[in-house]
């Protein structure tokens, strides 16, 4: 990313007809950017120009002319039942978003009590964060991409000190409205949303697979990582969320009477931040019982990859060698062979953080599987 003079950004707005008061908000724009350490940027066109991406394809992109030709959808299965569904990004699109990614939300810190999708986090860091608690509780956050809107991305972009226009076009660029037609938006109030006249075939969501989708969805959890945690200090307990799995413990509990009032707190914090709870999946586990956080026993002294989670991936391995890919596919009712091998290669990474040596043997094993086409 190239280095910029503001004095010359100032001269060069003035050359190009800007008043002089414009001229110097921009260069007060571009200071605050700077002291940031965010790439200055005013306009689609400069974008183009560092992306190397038409700006065509980024107009058009950011009024929805390009959906289909942006995002291919494919559906995995959940183990919990239901499809997950993944957007597959265009290889355009995608320069945009790595550079979104890597140059602009890198660089934000999201809340401490938030594990995922940044280098600092991790399954098994957030997992000890509760080894050796006496009562565990368990929620996680329906549709969680799907939740966060381009509203609540033009919020996170237009507070890092983006102009509102640039603001929205990165929103866009963010967000598709390409969706399941099963999926069923719930949009809040959009009164603040000043680009709403824009908004003709309904409001965006982050994409599951875009790049960027990860951390934009930290930056806006930040609210709910706040609400919970505070509750947590004031409490006694711990809080911690990874994405969409939310995890509360404690060394013990005054009476019986306060897990009822710890369940509707924090449905209470879930909501209130945008957000909704998955009712099926809120779990307690008290004293005596087997407490697992991400996939992780949290029994011991540390944590430790269940035998449950080593069997699930041998048996997927052994059978995709066997019987081929495709067909072990379609017995684990996933659409795609290819779904499936991005399935199998995330749960094998997943145990990476836990168990190194573990993983060297399953990944050793995956790469027998030919990777299938799209």
């Amino acid at each position: 990313m190239e280095t910029w003079s503001t004095h010359h950004l100032y001269f060069e707005a003035l050359r190009q007809g800007y008043n002089q008061q414009d001229a110097v908000l921009l260069k007060q724009d571009a200071e605050r950017l700077i002291a940031r350490g965010l790439p200055v940027i005013f306009t689609l066109e400069h974008l183009s120009q560092v992306t190397r991406v038409s700006v065509r394809v980024l107009l058009n992109s950011v009024n929805r002319k390009r959906e289909a030709a942006n995002y291919r959808m494919y559906a995995i299965r959940k183990r919990s039942g239901g499809r997950r569904f993944i957007h597959s990004v265009s290889a355009e699109l995608f320069l945009v978003q790595q550079f979104i990614n890597q140059e602009i939300l890198q660089k934000c810190v999201p809340h401490n009590t938030s594990y995922a999708f940044h280098p600092t986090g991790g399954i098994r860091k957030c997992a000890s964060m509760h080894c050796g608690a006496r009562w565990l509780f368990k929620f996680d956050l329906e549709d969680f991409f799907y939740s966060v809107t381009e509203l609540d991305v033009y919020k996170i972009f237009q507070s890092l000190g983006y102009r509102n226009l640039l603001a929205f076009e990165f929103s866009r660029l963010c967000t598709t409205i390409r969706l399941p037609k099963s999926f069923q938006r719930r949009i809040g109030a959009l009164d603040s949303y000043e680009w709403l006249p824009y908004v003709k075939n309904g409001i965006g969501v982050l994409p599951q697979g875009a790049p960027t989708s990860p951390m934009l969805s930290n930056l806006v959890a930040r609210e709910l990582d706040e609400k919970l945690y505070d509750y947590a200090l004031e409490r006694g307990l711990v809080y911690t969320r990874y994405a969409d799995d939310i995890t509360l413990s404690a060394s013990s509990l005054s009476s019986r009477a306060e897990i009822g009032k710890i369940i509707r707190t924090t449905i209470n914090c879930i909501r209130k931040a945008g957000f909704r709870e998955n009712v099926r999946k809120i779990q307690v586990a008290g004293p005596g019982s087997r407490k697992v956080v991400l996939g992780l026993l949290v029994d011991g002294d540390s944590p430790k990859l269940s035998k449950n989670m080593y069997r699930r991936i041998d048996r997927h391995l052994y059978a995709s060698v066997k019987f081929g890919i495709e067909m072990t596919a379609k017995h684990e009712g996933f659409d795609s062979s290819f779904g499936f091998y991005n399935h199998l290669a995330g749960l094998i990474a997943y145990v990476k953080d836990v168990d190194e040596k573990c993983w060297e043997e399953l990944s050793t094993r995956l790469k027998d599987i030919s990777i299938p086409w799209h």
